[in-house]
């Protein structure tokens, strides 16, 4: 793998190694490869700003924090229009896995994303998108 140099300010680094050590990673590469494919994962996002998609979207949470299945079952129900299916597991007695499905416009699903990364509690998110391209026999022409 290639070495590279950063540089940060005192403040950025105490928070990248209160980051490392409250999410577990094995060091501050790690986290700070996290963060990178989470930016271009975002960056990516972009291309889909219209159009059909199909998102599977991750959420961990902790389950320590009880409101916050609340809060993400109301959301859901919120974008009901696009949520088509979900699943619930619990990850040992810390953590809950989510993994929602969602079809709608890029923006609803984009919007959708966002407002579950805002809330508290949320460790982790992260999706797939795949866009909805109709071809023309699917269009009822011969």
């Amino acid at each position: 793998m290639p070495i590279i140099s950063i540089s940060l300010t005192t403040h950025l680094l105490r928070q990248l190694d209160s980051l490392i050590k409250n999410r577990g990673y094995s060091s501050r590469s790690e986290a700070i490869r996290d963060a990178i494919r989470s930016s271009l994962d975002e960056f990516q996002l972009s291309r889909f700003e219209q159009g059909r998609v199909i998102a599977t979207i991750t959420v961990i949470s902790e389950h320590e924090k009880h409101d916050v299945d609340e809060r993400l079952t109301r959301l859901r129900h919120q974008h009901n229009a696009i949520v088509s299916g979900n699943m619930h597991l619990h990850l040992g007695n810390r953590y809950c896995l989510d993994v929602l499905i969602t079809e709608g416009e890029a923006k609803e699903v984009i919007t959708f994303i966002s407002q579950i990364r805002a809330m508290r509690g949320i460790r982790q998110v992260t999706y797939t998108f795949a866009p909805l391209v109709q071809h023309p026999e699917d269009a009822g022409g011969m």
